[in-house]
């Protein structure tokens, strides 16, 4: 009788531990070909696209993240769930299958992207003997589980990388230097990496010279004109490079081109002089890094005429 009374016992712990064995998630991936998110945006409480999630799996399921659920849609075999930008975890809760807490994606959800999360319900025995289960199946088609298509290498597949959408970078910037002020504009497109252009001036025209002169003042001959005191300071830069996403909101930026400098002195008699030591022109280069919060961006680096002339500079613009 005992040895009854147990084997019963034992067949009811099986068979809810059989209920109780939870879902699987079979696969997350970007599809940079769906443009639901991008053409018809749903924003969060802070006025920013959300990205959009399509989930493929039973229609019981709830949805919980750190930063929330923006919208919910039901759809014909998907369920859509709309996410604010950044969100890295996800909770998926059924009510008889159980719960999967705190899912990670591999990278964080960018604004306006779609993806694809498949989730598999738990394993359900084929007969009553319960002996061979039924194999784990994409609810679309006949693929293996994830087990069964790594086992072939031997090497668990790695999750392909979210490809980025383009994103529009301008920024207004105002260079602080010995001559005093300029003013520039950067104008660029990037994803992970980018490309831009930038041009900056202080808006001065360079007068004709008669003869060059040290820092000093004195000719190459070693004479010195009278100088009234008035100076022209004639600068511009134009350059192109590269940006690249350092982490997340950070970037770095560097590029080369041309940088013309022209300080003329003007002499008792109204002709200007150039100031060989502090002119400078030729190859230009300029580095720095920029921030990124939500749609604004900020900057802050530094460009150089040869060595010879420096100057920093920041700047203050947006990115969409």
């Amino acid at each position: 009788m005992k040895k009854t009374i147990i084997c019963i016992l034992l067949s009811l712990m099986s068979g809810l531990a059989a209920v109780a064995q939870q879902f699987t998630v079979e696969r997350f991936r970007p599809l940079p070909n769906d443009i639901t998110a991008y053409m018809q945006p749903v924003k969060d409480l802070n006025g920013e696209a959300c990205a959009l999630v399509k989930v493929v799996g039973d229609k019981d399921f709830v949805f919980s993240s750190p930063l929330g659920i923006v919208k919910r849609v039901d759809e014909v075999g998907e369920t859509w769930i709309y996410l604010p930008h950044g969100t890295r975890l996800l909770t998926l809760k059924h009510p008889r299958w159980g719960v999967l807490r705190n899912y990670r994606f591999p990278s964080p959800l960018e604004s306006r992207l779609t993806y694809e999360l498949v989730v598999l319900p738990p394993v359900q025995p084929v007969s009553a003997e319960g002996s061979i289960p039924f194999p784990r199946l994409h609810p679309a088609g006949f693929l293996p589980a994830p087990h069964d298509r790594t086992a072939v290498s031997g090497v668990p597949l790695r999750p392909r990388r979210i490809r980025e959408p383009w994103r529009w970078v301008g920024l207004l910037h105002a260079g602080i230097g010995s001559g005093g002020s300029s003013f520039g504009l950067r104008l660029g497109a990037m994803r992970r990496h980018g490309v831009y252009v930038y041009g900056q001036s202080n808006f001065a025209s360079a007068p004709s010279t008669q003869g060059e002169c040290d820092e000093q003042g004195f000719f190459p001959d070693g004479s010195q004109p009278y100088y009234t005191g008035r100076t022209s300071d004639a600068r511009y830069l134009l350059a192109a490079g590269c940006m690249h996403r350092l982490i997340s909101g950070l970037h770095l930026y560097e590029g080369i081109g041309y940088g013309s400098r022209q300080v003329a002195w003007e002499t008792s008699e109204g002709t200007y002089i150039l100031n060989t030591d502090y002119s400078a022109q030729g190859l230009a280069a300029e580095a720095g890094l920029m921030w990124r919060w939500r749609m604004l961006m900020a900057s802050a680096g530094a460009s150089t005429i040869r060595g010879q002339w420096w100057e920093f500079n920041i700047g203050l613009g947006i990115t969409f």
